[in-house]
């Protein structure tokens, strides 16, 4: 009789230990739910139990837009974490346990590779100059090492866009009006943001000034693609947003640099999504500006400037070498030949001022 009451305790105490954990991270729990929260034109809709988020952004009528692709409970807009040479995608079919939860300023997703590394990617609102109403999403990804060594660890992020797929164009940056095919930068000081627009709402990705993380890529090119399992993507300048499976399905893909933590070390990146659901630009551009005086804050669509008019964070080398890497790309590719003029044409400008200081 005693042996087979410690064996109904032990039963229950490993019951029990297996109850509160699944709390914490797995599908049973209260944080595996799906946790929505709205806040101006921002609605978050973070799936615990999936490990998946949708961004919408809201009219001031209540239409709600999303910016990402909502297929298969938004799967296809993911984070990965490369732990040494192994990539681990952040979901519940990513092989970790997940969760999600309000916060005081918004809301989190959370993710636990067992003896690897926890995750948590923290969002949360912001206002632009000028607005009344939240329109900037803050996007932190934090890491922690929770293996006994020391790791490399690296983050990226894929973003199934659907806006501009319904538009002449599927993207454009603060130095580039119009891409339609595959683009990857190295360097965002001069395009600084990347812009997928519809009709009425718009989602624009921060990457460049105040305390955001300098990217070690980013990538336009076709999703089925840039969610293969690679630490870099396989680039083709000008390929089409098209595969074997998809057509005309384009998606963003930025990869962070590695970092090296020890046992219990903590490292994040940081990024911001500014949206917009009026049919204008996002003010994400006044946003960053409001935090670092160097960048422009004028949220027009960029133009050519003659020479009394080349803004100052143009006439500086990473600004050029950019410029001449996309001017290279175009002319090994018969790309727009208008496009192609006007980069050329830009590139003169900037020289003539630059040799005159």
């Amino acid at each position: 009789m005693k042996r087979r009451f410690f064996l109904r305790g032990a039963v229950f105490a490993v019951c029990f230990i297996v109850s509160m954990s699944g709390n914490l991270f797995a599908k049973e729990g209260p944080e595996a739910k799906t946790v929505t929260v709205s806040s101006g034109c921002v609605k978050l809709v973070l799936r615990g139990e999936k490990g998946t988020f949708q961004i919408y952004a809201r009219s001031a009528d209540g239409k709600e837009t999303a910016v990402f692709s909502g297929a298969d409970a938004f799967t296809s807009t993911y984070f990965s974490l490369f732990a040494g040479k192994k990539e681990y995608r952040l979901s519940a079919t990513g092989g970790g346990a997940t969760g999600a939860a309000l916060s005081s300023d918004g809301a989190s997703l959370v993710y636990k590779i067992n003896k690897i590394a926890e995750v948590a990617i923290d969002f949360s609102f912001a206002k632009s100059p000028g607005s009344d109403i939240d329109d900037i999403v803050k996007v932190r990804v934090s890491v922690v090492n929770k293996g006994k060594k020391r790791n490399t660890f690296a983050l990226k992020g894929v973003f199934d866009t659907v806006l501009g797929e319904k538009t002449q164009k599927h993207f454009s940056t603060a130095n580039i009006q119009s891409i339609n095919s595959e683009t990857q930068f190295y360097d965002m000081s001069a395009s600084r943001w990347i812009l997928s627009q519809g009709s009425e709402a718009s989602v624009q990705f921060l990457l460049y000034g105040a305390d955001t993380t300098k990217i070690e890529s980013a990538t336009l090119g076709n999703k089925d693609l840039l969610s293969l399992p690679m630490r870099r993507p396989l680039f083709v300048p000008s390929r089409s947003f098209d595969s074997v499976t998809s057509y005309n399905n384009s998606a963003l893909a930025v990869h962070w640099p590695e970092t090296a933590l020890e046992s219990g070390e903590e490292a994040a990146v940081v990024f911001y999504i500014a949206l917009s659901a009026d049919g204008n630009l996002p003010k994400g551009n006044a946003y960053i500006a409001s935090f670092d005086k160097s960048l422009p804050s004028d949220n027009a669509e960029p133009k050519i400037a003659d020479e009394k008019t080349v803004p100052e964070w143009k006439l500086n080398q990473a600004y050029v070498t950019s410029l001449l890497q996309r001017i290279q790309a175009l002319s090994d590719y018969d790309a727009d030949a208008d496009e192609l003029a006007e980069l050329n044409a830009e590139l003169d400008v900037i020289l003539a001022q630059l040799r005159r200081q």
